[in-house]
């Protein structure tokens, strides 16, 4: 048993065999609550060659405690196809008759981690399994601190952490994080298909072209339907009606109506929110301003003596945060496109700035975006470098 979690000890975890008998209460003495958790029975056989018996033991894990252990496996390895967990909820992990259902889904998840041959020897993996492992080791998964200090100082001790394991996934999202971002070929587009498309392609068609010995322009004037066209994104209006289509998932008669609407408020709506952005930075980019932000900025990213947040208090601030971005859109919305729209909708922006690597690039395009404002000469050296270059 001691054995289990300690660094660099040889281990064959495809030879172990794991099941989650049942869904248990654990008391917390912290929160002063009975907290349902996961029963996993272990089974160890990898060490009979050498005389020792099957060793068997049980270990408690949360609901999150799951999910840390996936976002740290896939850093390290890549996703698993055959092993993924189901989609995370934000409310609800504390119901007993909840964790219950998902109860087949978590233990084969365990079960296919354990068939990967990359993983028989995952330190992390063996920790999770193990009752002696570190308690807070995968209860941290809120988003951290932008602290770049602790950035740099954290990968080493990584990557001893599943030393021998392959680690060229890692290294190469590592070293991708930290460039800057390639240029999309072009912008989202929208496309909705009126009901009647259908019949006019009827009408034209690829294999007979002109089926219907139409006159030559009058392609144009049946395919006329402009809910159905391709529209170019641009400006705060049309991304409003994007996100609204494909993060929300809006009815189309609430699409069509907006659509209807874009001609009279479009271009008002962008000059507004364009005048009221400018106005906002113009307040910003006064001098005393500029001093404060620019401190914040220092202490946010260089200083190092800031207390680090617990489990607890992260867990409590993401519950808070998501609670607030839905009851951010007004009831109107919900009513319109249904909370169970709403309900996916909002945990999928949650989740996209739950990603640490996104946001630690998103930081240092930030920061350079920032440098070359209040520095506009730093561009100009580096445009003169790159031409003194091309003549070398």
């Amino acid at each position: 048993m001691d054995a289990v979690g300690t660094p660099g000890a040889s281990r064959n975890l495809s030879a172990w065999t794991i099941s989650i008998p049942f869904v248990d209460l654990y008391d917390d003495e912290v929160k002063k609550e009975r907290i349902p958790v996961f029963c996993i029975d272990v089974e160890r056989h990898d060490r009979k060659n050498v005389g020792h018996e099957t060793e068997t033991w049980s270990v408690y894990r949360k609901y999150v405690e799951f999910y840390v252990l996936e976002s740290k496996l896939t850093e390290f390895h890549g996703p698993f196809q055959d092993a993924q967990l189901p989609s995370k909820r934000i409310i609800g992990p504390k119901n007993y008759e909840f964790l219950s259902s998902k109860r087949g889904e978590f233990e084969e998840y365990l079960q296919n981690l354990l068939n990967h041959p990359e993983l028989s020897n995952s330190q992390l993996l063996a920790d999770f399994l193990s009752p002696h492992s570190i308690e807070s080791q995968f209860r941290d998964k809120m988003l951290p601190d932008v602290n770049l200090g602790k950035i740099f100082k954290s990968v080493p001790g990584k990557l001893i952490k599943e030393k021998g394991q392959n680690l060229e996934p890692f290294i190469q999202s590592f070293f991708s994080s930290c460039e800057s971002p390639k240029p999309k070929p072009s912008r989202p587009e929208l496309t909705i298909l009126s009901p009647t498309a259908e019949n006019n392609k009827k009408l034209f068609n690829d294999l007979y072209k002109n089926n219907a010995n139409l006159p030559e322009g009058l392609e144009k004037k049946y395919n006329q339907n402009y809910f159905m066209e391709l529209m170019e994104v641009d400006g705060v209006y049309d991304y409003m009606m994007y996100i609204g289509r494909v993060v929300f998932r809006m009815p189309d008669w609430l699409h069509h109506f907006l659509s209807g609407g874009r001609i009279l408020l479009k271009r008002t709506l962008d000059a507004y929110v364009g005048h009221y952005f400018q106005y906002k930075l113009d307040q910003n980019m006064q001098e005393h301003r500029l001093v404060s932000l620019i401190t914040l900025l220092r202490d946010a990213v260089f200083c190092e003596s800031s207390e680090e947040r617990s489990a607890e208090d992260k867990q409590r601030r993401a519950k808070q945060t998501f609670q607030e971005m839905s009851h951010y859109l007004p009831e109107v919305v919900g009513k319109c496109i249904g909370e169970e729209a709403k309900y996916e909708g909002v945990r999928m922006l949650f989740n996209a700035i739950q990603q640490p690597l996104l946001n630690k690039q998103m930081t240092y395009v930030l920061l350079d975006i920032a440098v070359l404002e209040l520095f506009p000469e730093m561009s100009k050296v580096r445009a003169q470098e790159l031409w003194m270059k091309s003549f070398r």
